[in-house]
């Protein structure tokens, strides 16, 4: 990117490079003219760069990439170019060895385990047939650029589909040292994330899930780099192995999920104009191959899943595994398109995943199944922390239950255990309670549809911080055309309060600040209007805080304060009662036992559900509550005449001067006191030792004096000689 005329350009190969009138330099390589204008004209001509403003520079250049080059057949299918490194082709080297070698052990593995090797033969047999991979001729096998993968099995035993699937293993080096994932660029994330996807799956009446069957392998790779994603198969122990090159997108390569998805959007853009709502669920409702969305009728749905079938098939694809928590959605679709075990009625207590998430389809309530096993044995910090990950909860809505697992492990980080050793047994006690209690978390659930239908919406933030976490939740209160009010929590976000430890006033304002960020995070979301939103905090500090300008404050509270006024500009943060906020529970954590009893977290507070004259009054807050934040002000004065005395001018630090004057006085004092040979205080105060504080305020106080002699010198001497002038 240029900075001026003659500035700074990112050349092609990534590096800086300074513009000057006649050249270019580029480190070590002199760059002529005519390669920056080519670089210029490259740099201007991006198009239809998507709106992302936090893309970087590789990011927008892989994007640039694959507008260029994707292209189309007559079957309208989308061939691709996979994103290079400047350097590919010097970073890859000879891989046909080790990935022969790689394959023989894998031959060896499917030896041992009949099973898998069904399954994977199975694979791959189906990757053969549909033409996702051809075997090359002898002939073909000659040439100088190409990379061959290893590949090995993935098993997923909760998938309703392909319990075994093949990854293509790009991160394998090369007699180089890189792999193919090195000599490739990623590609930006062009999907929403996971918590907006499912915050706006939580708003539409009547919900539609579907995913896209092979979704990668339905995205074709350009013949010239087909190459370098060969591999070696074989379906019989006598049969010769024989080399295949992949032909489409590919599981384990760097790039795959971008140019996947991407393809996605660019298949919005192209056919959507005919297919209004379902480009704009392909936009903005799918995560990866997943598609969550709905509407807002069930009529609106029929259309919706109609114009998402038609504009995917148009790109090639097809979608699967239809589910809806009204059964009419799924009328008319053949039974292997179903998700659910049945179109005409539910199972009884059917459950399917949404995104991890379990989800009631007859009942419509999200539900959550802890996947640690209670009989399992974590003793390390290693096991402790593995199992810890396995509870997945993208919202937020058993964070009371999840910030106790992370306690613990902050707590191992306190007492310095290694990640393999045994754990103190006190540890083990609390961890072993924690697992047992983590099986009933599958009785907790949910409204997936967290609104009423017409109706008016508000957003309410809690935040608190204990001395052990901190965290934040949103509600949303809606209200409809006949006075009902509903009240459902959206999401939240908790953290574990830092090793370092600062104060609890600070910890509140943390939180406040994870508060504001979250429900910046929802409202865009949502993509809904919210009529009103208020904030609501325990601490009368951090509402203090936030009623100042941030440059009241020292630099911490001040950084902070900043960020939660821009976000929540033009809304009132309020104070409550600790036992009337619910983010109280996510801070403090809470057993299984007592966050299922809970109605507080589930619902809020109980006059969030009363009009607004029932709601706590903010007593007024003192104007100055807390001076230990408030920035001292230094007022510089100006002085115009220069010093007499020397020592005012050899130094420019004044630090520097009060600790060498508080030397010379320490000096003085010990031979005035003929302290040579017994100095005083010889511990501390002898030549070499560190000086006390008491030296250097004394050393302070002797330097005003001496300035005030030096600017006062004639009003000193007139008052000493008891002259007074009257001017």
């Amino acid at each position: 990117m240029v900075d001026s005329v003659f500035g700074w350009i990112v050349a092609g190969s990534g590096d800086l490079v300074s513009v000057t009138p006649d050249l270019v330099k580029c480190h070590t390589t002199t760059v002529c003219l005519t390669t920056l204008e080519e670089n210029l004209e490259r740099f201007w001509n991006i198009e239809e760069l998507p709106s992302r403003s936090d893309y970087s520079m590789e990011e927008r250049e892989c994007e640039q990439h694959y507008s260029s080059t994707v292209e189309r057949d007559s079957t309208g299918r989308y061939t691709v170019r996979i994103p290079r490194h400047p350097d590919f082709d010097t970073m890859l080297g000879e891989s046909k060895s080790s990935a022969l070698r790689r394959f023989k052990l894998l031959e060896r593995r499917l030896e041992r385990d009949t099973r898998l090797k069904v399954e994977y033969h199975r694979f791959m047999q189906e990757y053969i047939t549909l033409g996702h991979m051809r075997l090359l001729q002898p002939s073909e096998q000659s040439a100088n650029k190409c990379l061959y993968l290893p590949h090995h099995p993935v098993i997923k035993h909760s998938s309703t589909t392909t319990k075994v699937r093949v990854v293509f293993d790009g991160s394998a080096k090369t007699s180089t040292g890189f792999s193919l994932n090195d000599a490739l660029r990623v590609g930006p994330v062009v999907q929403d994330d996971l918590l907006s996807i499912v915050l706006r799956f939580r708003t539409f009446p009547v919900a539609v899930v579907a995913d896209i069957a092979k979704m990668y392998r339905q995205v074709l790779v350009h013949s010239d780099d087909t190459p370098y994603q060969r591999i070696f198969w074989r379906f019989g122990d006598s049969g010769p192995i024989q080399a295949y090159e992949l032909l489409t997108v590919t599981y384990g390569l760097a790039p795959s999920s971008f140019l996947a998805t991407r393809t996605l959007q660019q298949l919005a853009r192209d056919e959507g104009a005919a297919y209004p709502m379902a480009a704009q669920t392909l936009q903005k409702g799918f995560y990866v191959d997943d598609c969550l969305g709905g509407a807002q009728s069930i009529d609106e749905a029929l259309q919706l899943r109609e114009e998402l079938d038609s504009l995917l098939t148009k790109g090639g694809f097809t979608l699967r595994k239809w589910t809806s928590n009204k059964l009419e959605i799924l009328q008319g679709l053949e039974p292997d398109q179903i998700g659910t075990q049945s179109a005409l009625m539910f199972a009884p207590e059917e459950s399917i995943s949404a995104l991890g998430i379990g989800w009631e389809p007859e009942t419509d309530k999200l539900r959550f199944d802890s996947k640690i096993d209670r009989e399992a044995v974590a003793d390390t910090k290693r096991k402790i922390l593995s199992s810890i990950s396995q509870l997945f909860d993208p919202l937020g809505l058993i964070a009371p239950v999840v910030i106790r697992g992370k306690m613990l492990m902050q707590e191992l980080w306190l007492l310095h255990c290694d990640w393999d050793d045994s754990v103190p047994d006190i540890v083990q006690e609390k961890w072993n309670q924690y697992q047992q209690q983590l099986p009933k978390i599958a009785e907790y659930t949910v409204d997936r549809y967290a609104f009423l239908p017409n109706s008016k919406v508000q957003l309410h933030t809690f935040s608190d911080a204990s001395e052990s976490a901190y965290g934040a939740c949103v509600y949303a209160r809606s209200i409809d055309n006949h006075g009902n009010i509903r009240v459902q929590l959206l999401a939240s976000k908790s953290r574990v309060a830092p090793l370092k430890r600062i104060t609890l006033p600070r910890l509140e304002l943390c939180a406040a600040v994870v508060g504001s960020q979250l429900f910046s995070h929802v409202v865009k979301a949502l993509q809904m209007e919210v009529s009103d939103a208020r904030f609501w905090s325990d601490s009368t500090i951090t509402i203090q805080w936030l009623q100042a300008p941030p440059h009241t404050w020292k630099t911490f509270v001040a950084n902070r304060v900043s960020e939660i006024q821009a976000n929540t500009h033009g809304y009132r943060w309020s104070h409550i009662a600790g036992n009337e906020n619910p983010a109280d529970l996510v801070s403090r954590g809470m057993s299984v036992e007592e966050f299922l009893a809970s109605y507080l977290w589930k619902y809020g507070p109980e006059w969030l559900r009363l009009s607004e004259k029932h709601w706590p009054e903010t007593a007024p807050i003192p104007a100055v509550l807390d001076n230990v934040e408030i920035r001292r002000v230094v007022a510089p004065i100006l002085r115009t005449k220069p010093f007499t005395n020397p020592i005012f001018c050899r130094y420019s630090s004044f630090s520097k001067l009060v600790r060498v004057a508080a030397h010379c006085l320490r000096f003085v004092r010990n031979i005035r006191e003929k302290a040579r040979a017994q100095p005083q205080d010889s511990t501390v105060q002898g030549a070499g030792k560190l000086l006390t504080t008491q030296q250097l305020s004394d050393a302070e106080i002797r330097l005003i004096q001496l300035a005030q002699i030096d600017a006062f010198k004639q009003e000193i001497n007139d008052l000493k000689t008891k002259r007074v002038r009257y001017e």
